[in-house]
Order: structure tokens, then sequence, then C-alpha cells
């Protein structure tokens, strides 16, 4: 945004005044208003939000990991470039990445050869979240200002407890008695919003919790996932799924405000639905298991579907980012032998691996 002492004048008296902005930055957010001043003082007008598009190219961050035969390493692709943020000695995986100033946050797990230790990465560089006595995963990371922010999962010995972590402390969102997880987190001006599941009785029942105060957003009746949460204004959206026992199916779901929506008929449960918000357009990254028994990969924009895959071979997504009028999803399709990682960018698929080993590209962030 603009600071706030730039202005332009243009003009006295009464009528109709125009103001030509110049050396705006590309694809940047501004917030403008006209102003008038007199001897009592100065009136404004209604706030004006807009974002410049340009001609510069963005950087294209993809989290992921690929098998080097043996084991999973945790990778990141920035423009489809790979590297890798483990050795390959265990088994890893990076899981979602987060982008700000030129800094790179990544989130995800490591093995220590017996159990997994939730870890983040930044700009290559590895924290442990846990101590690894027992498995633990950063599922999701959030980078506001100077703060770090990471949604997970730890167990106790007994059940896994959704977690989060601020600059490496964590809070346990779940008294660990029932197992749950933290699968997302969005943060919106003081206010950090999580998405996850906890069991209740029988059920898995998805839920959002809003500083650390939890929210059912389905009754427990169906088991239920919300795997990703985003923030618009007042808006609460989570993208995840329902099962339909009637039809012995699982259907993706989006909930506003946690009223839900179904955006499909067939089963999904292959990949975790994501949801992203760009002005008054809703993007839904998800996935569709057919009659024919292939998955396909699929977006949403406000509810319409749109297939980036088409079979045989499942095709799977995880995470959607729209830069400016683009729409960017991270995913994977099988070859026929083996699972390749992909980006698809408006529906045209890139190749993040060459198919010799099997691969999954988990998040993408685009800037």
């Amino acid at each position: 945004t603009t600071a706030l002492s730039t202005k332009t004048t243009d003009g006295t008296g009464i009528g109709t005044f125009t103001s030509a902005i110049t050396g705006l930055t590309a694809n940047t957010t501004y917030h403008v208003r006209a102003y008038a001043t007199n001897s009592i003082g100065t009136a404004y007008g209604n706030e004006l939000i807009f974002t410049t598009t340009g001609s510069s190219t963005p950087d294209v961050y993809v989290a992921g990991f690929e098998s080097n035969g043996t084991r999973y390493v945790a990778k990141i692709w920035k423009n489809a470039v790979a590297s890798s943020l483990t050795d390959g000695t265990n088994d890893a995986a990076a899981i979602s990445v987060f982008v700000s100033g030129t800094d790179v946050y990544v989130a995800g797990w490591e093995s220590n050869g017996t159990k997994k230790v939730a870890k983040i990465w930044k700009n290559g560089v590895a924290t442990a979240l846990t101590n690894g006595t027992n498995d633990a995963q950063a599922n999701s990371i959030f980078v506001s200002g100077t703060d770090v922010y990471i949604a997970g999962w730890e167990n106790n010995g007994a059940h896994d407890a959704a977690k989060t972590w601020k600059n490496g402390v964590v809070t346990a969102l779940t008294d660990g008695t029932k197992d749950a997880s933290s699968t997302s987190v969005f943060v919106s001006g003081t206010d950090v919003y999580v998405s996850g599941y906890e069991k209740d009785v029988l059920k898995d029942v998805a839920k959002i919790w809003k500083n650390g105060v939890a929210s059912s957003i389905t009754n427990g009746t169906e088991h239920a996932f919300a795997y990703s949460v985003f923030v618009s204004g007042t808006d609460v959206y989570a993208a995840g799924f329902e099962d339909n026992s009637a039809t012995l199916t699982t259907i993706t779901k989006l909930w506003k405000n946690g009223v839900a929506t179904s955006l499909n008929t067939n089963s999904n449960t292959d990949g975790p639905p994501a949801v992203f918000v760009s002005g008054a357009d809703v993007y839904v990254a998800g996935n569709e298991k057919l009659p024919a028994s292939y998955t396909v990969a699929k977006t949403w924009k406000n509810g319409v579907a749109t297939n980036l895959t088409s079979g045989p071979n499942n095709g799977i997504t995880y995470s959607v980012f729209v830069f400016v009028s683009d729409v960017y999803v991270a995913g994977w399709e099988n070859n026929g032998t083996k699972d390749v990682a992909k980006l698809w960018k408006n529906g045209t698929a890139t190749l993040l691996t060459t198919g010799a080993n099997n691969a999954y590209a988990t998040s993408v962030f685009v800037k």
C-alpha cells in the first residue's frame, strides 16, 4: 500500500476533478480516496482499493517431496528448479510454503529414524518444533510481520493432539484425549484462524479455531475434515470433505462462515481440498473419484468445476493460489507407474519431476 502522505493536488473551487496516479508498482494493492480541504478542515471520500497488474513475471514457489528410490526427500521448487531441504538419509516431506519479503519459509516433517519430527525451514535452514519422542507434523505456515505461525499435530503416546506454534512456542488446541489435527493457519489482523478436525465419540468433526477457541462446522453425524482456511474481510472460508453414509461417498465441501456448500457428488478422499479467495471469487482445489474408478484433479471457481486431469490415471490437487488473474494449483498425476509432481497454471500443467520416482507437490505460493 502507499504511504499516508502520498497525495495529488488537482484543482480548487467547486466542480469535478480528475487525478492521474503515476509511478505505481506492478502487482501491488493500493488504497485511495478523494479529499477536499478548506478553512474548516479536510474531508475524505470513500476508500477505493485496486491492484495493479504490470508485466513483471512473478516467482512461483512449490513445496513437496520426492523419493530418491529408498527415502522421501523434502524439496522446494522455485520457478520449477528444485532444491532439496533434506539429505535423503531419513524420510521427510515439505507440506507448506510461505514467502515473506526475501525469506522462504517451509513447514513439514523429517524422520529421526523412528519418529516424525515437526520442522520448519527458513531459507533452507531447519528448525525442529518437536523433540522426536513422539510423531509430529507441521501442516501449514503463515508469516505475519515478524511472527511465524504453524498449524500441525503431535502425538502424546496415545492420540494426536491439534497444535499451533507461534515463533516456536507451542499451544495445544485440543486436550489430547481424542485424535485431532490442525491443518491450516491464516492470520487476519490480530486474529489467528486454524482449520482442522477432532474426533467426537465415533465421528471426526470439522472445526475452526479463532484465537484458540473452537467452533464446530459439522455436527458429528458423519466423518468430516476441514483442511484449509482463508479469511477475506469478515468472511471465514474453509475447504474439506464430509462423508455421506447414504450414498457411501465423501463429498468435497466449502464452508463460508460455517454454512456448507457441496461441490461434487462422487467421492473425494485422495487429497485435501484447499481454498483461496481473490476479490469476489472463491477458488477451491480438490479431487473427484469418477465411476470409472480414477480420480480427477479439479478446481472450482464460485462453484463451477474445471478438470485439470482427464484420466485414466489418478490426478490429485493439494494447494491453490491466485495471483492477479492467474490460478496456480499444486499436486500430482500418475504416469501409469509413478506419481509425478505437477504445477498447473490456468489449467496448463508443468512437470516438476521426471517420473522416475514418486513425487508430490503439496503447496504453492506466488510472489
